[in-house]
Parts: structure tokens; C-alpha cells; sequence
């Protein structure tokens, strides 16, 4: 009788301790830290620069341009107060300016690359600057969120040019002479060797009203690449598109799982880099892809949510840079606190 009662007495102890789990988890990620330039801006765009170990970035709530030196540990090595939102980037084909185009005032800024100084303002009469592109020689092509047509700016003669040309997403191949603009009805190519663009190819249609994340054009694999969404349906876009240089018409997908917000290419077009818009559940990643297969061949873990026009690689193509939202953001002084952004480095596989 009382054997009995101690073996239930017992059987009961050990029904009422701790549950321990020995089982080891099928997957895991190891804690690794992340390569964080903590900036806490809204970073809007950015453009390495051609000769000097220099990634310059677009501060919009602040009015300035961040030049930051990533020769060894990465660091803000000047600020350059510009106009009003800056807001799009790019390097003149002589290497010498960085051009600026301003969100909050129609203006071009040029950036003199040597001594980081502002060499000249170029005014114009469209609003609302959304891409900036170089053109072969002094003019800049200039594309406007509220305005509908296209504006050749010529920053040497201080005068514009409004064409009867959607506008869009601009990307120029400074060698042939074209230029491409992803509107929000599809992509178009024009030549752009006379005095004004020449249409060279239909319309290339998206099939729904789309907003244009980003444009990039890879000389080596003939391509040019394009983020796009659908804001009337945000899940429907799940590819990065890319078209043909020759026609503009399609040459394939890159199945990313969601829209791209930002695509880098490596010089020799093997190698695909995109920034999609929605994380997993393991985290937010860089997708690579094969450029040939467009199959994906590595994953990159960011150290936060990614950004539009937030990615790039550099020229020897060892790291990409992102612009990341990461959770201390919010707790950051800076105007425009929900969009602050800090930029993370990443090595190549």
C-alpha cells in the first residue's frame, strides 16, 4: 500500500518538471556583426566615384551630399551643403562633376569631383526632379514626378529643352548614343546622336500603370534592367525585368519573390545583385542571380529593410553597399524620421 503510493507520488513529481528540450534546431543563423556606417538620413540615391575610393550619397532631409571615404573602415569624410532635396545622382562621362538633381527646387547642382566644391547651378522650369542622366556631352536629361514630358538640361549653356517624350527612368549608354526610359506605360529607347531624341523602338508595355523603382544598364550583357511595381496591386510584381539594348524588347526575369527596389550588374553582366522589397522570415537579403541563367546563386543578409536606388557594388565588384533601415532608426533626431537610413557593406562571395 504505501509502495504503491510513493511510486505515484513519484510518477506524478516527474510529470510536473520542467519540459527540457534537447532537440537541435534544423536550421539556424549564426549572429554575425554587420559592416554599419550608422547614418540615420534619408538617403535617396548614390554614385561611386570614378577615381577615388569615394561612395557619395544623396541626403534629402538634410540638403547635403555625404561623401564617404570606404578605403578601409568606412566614415564620413565631408558633407556638402546643396539646394533643396537632393534627391538623384550622377557622374558627367569627362569623370569631372557630380551632378545633382534637386527635389525641392528646379535645379541641376554640379559637384566638382577634384575639390568637393559646388562649380556651377543650372536652373530650369520643371518641378519635382525624380532621375537625373547624363547625356554624351554637356546636356543632362532630367525626369519629374509631377511634370509629364521629358527636359534635356545643357549645363553649359544654361538652357532647356522640353520634349514630347514620357517622362520616366533614364538611362543613357554614353558609347552608342542611347537613351532609355522606363515611364510608367513601359520602356522606350531613343538615339540620342542628333539634337534631339529619336524614337528606335515601339513601346515596350508593362500591362498595368507602374512606379519605376530603378533603372540599369549593363553594356556587357546587352541588358538593361528595371524595378518596377504595381501600386494598384503592391504583391503582383515579383521580378526584376531586363531588356535588350538592340530593340528594348524583353529578354527575361530575375524571380526575386517580390518587386526590386534597387539591381547592381557586374561589369561583365555574369552577375546580378537585387534588393527586393519584402523579407522573409530569416531577414531581409540581396539576391544574387546568374546573369545568363538567371538562376540564384547566393544571398546576402542585410541588417535591415532595403531602399529604393539603396545598391550598389564597387568598381574592383569585392563589396555591395546597401542603404538599410535598421531597428535603432527610429529613435534618431533627424527630420523625415520614419525614411532614416544608415549604409552597410557587404563582401562579396
Amino acid at each position: 500500500m504505501i509502495l504503491g503510493l510513493l511510486i505515484g507520488l513519484l510518477l506524478q513529481l516527474q510529470a510536473c518538471s520542467l519540459y527540457r528540450d534537447d532537440e537541435s534546431p534544423a536550421e539556424y543563423y549564426e549572429f554575425r556583426e554587420f559592416d554599419i556606417l550608422e547614418l540615420g538620413k534619408n538617403i535617396t540615391d548614390m554614385k561611386f566615384d570614378p577615381n577615388q575610393p569615394y561612395l557619395y550619397l544623396a541626403d534629402y532631409g538634410n540638403n547635403q551630399i555625404l561623401r564617404i571615404d570606404v578605403s578601409g573602415d568606412m566614415k564620413v569624410d565631408r558633407t556638402l551643403r546643396v539646394g533643396s532635396h537632393p534627391i538623384a545622382l550622377d557622374i558627367t562621362p569627362n569623370e569631372q562633376f557630380l551632378v545633382v538633381g534637386l527635389n525641392g527646387e528646379a535645379k541641376l547642382e554640379l559637384i566638382d569631383l577634384g575639390t568637393f566644391t559646388i562649380a556651377k547651378r543650372v536652373p530650369f522650369t520643371a518641378n519635382e526632379v525624380s532621375f537625373v542622366a547624363c547625356g554624351r556631352n554637356s546636356e543632362v536629361y532630367v525626369s519629374s514626378l509631377v511634370d509629364q514630358y521629358l527636359t534635356t538640361v545643357s549645363t553649359t549653356e544654361d538652357r532647356e529643352i522640353r520634349h514630347n517624350i514620357r517622362t520616366g527612368a533614364v538611362a543613357v549608354d554614353h558609347g552608342e548614343g542611347s537613351l532609355f526610359i522606363a515611364s510608367k506605360n513601359g520602356l522606350q529607347k531613343y538615339d540620342i546622336n542628333g539634337s534631339v531624341p529619336v524614337l528606335k523602338s515601339s513601346l515596350i508595355n508593362f500591362r498595368f500603370f507602374a512606379d519605376i523603382h530603378h533603372i540599369s544598364l549593363n553594356k556587357a550583357s546587352g541588358q538593361v534592367f528595371v524595378c518596377l511595381s504595381d501600386p494598384a496591386d503592391p504583391g503582383e510584381v515579383k521580378d526584376v525585368y531586363a531588356y535588350n539594348t538592340l530593340d528594348a524588347s524583353l529578354a527575361g526575369k530575375f524571380p526575386v519573390g517580390s518587386a526590386g527596389l534597387g539591381v547592381a550588374v557586374s561589369r561583365n553582366g555574369q552577375r546580378v545583385f537585387v534588393a527586393p522589397t519584402d523579407a522573409d522570415k530569416a531577414g531581409a537579403f540581396v539576391v544574387e542571380f546568374d546573369g545568363q541563367t538567371r538562376l540564384e546563386t547566393n544571398y546576402y543578409l542585410a541588417a535591415g529593410n532595403l531602399k529604393e536606388r539603396g545598391l550598389i557594388i564597387d568598381k574592383e565588384e569585392k563589396y555591395i553597399y546597401i542603404i538599410v533601415f535598421t531597428p535603432g532608426d527610429s529613435g534618431t533626431f533627424e527630420p523625415y524620421n520614419s525614411n532614416s537610413y544608415d549604409l552597410q557593406r557587404i563582401r562579396i562571395k
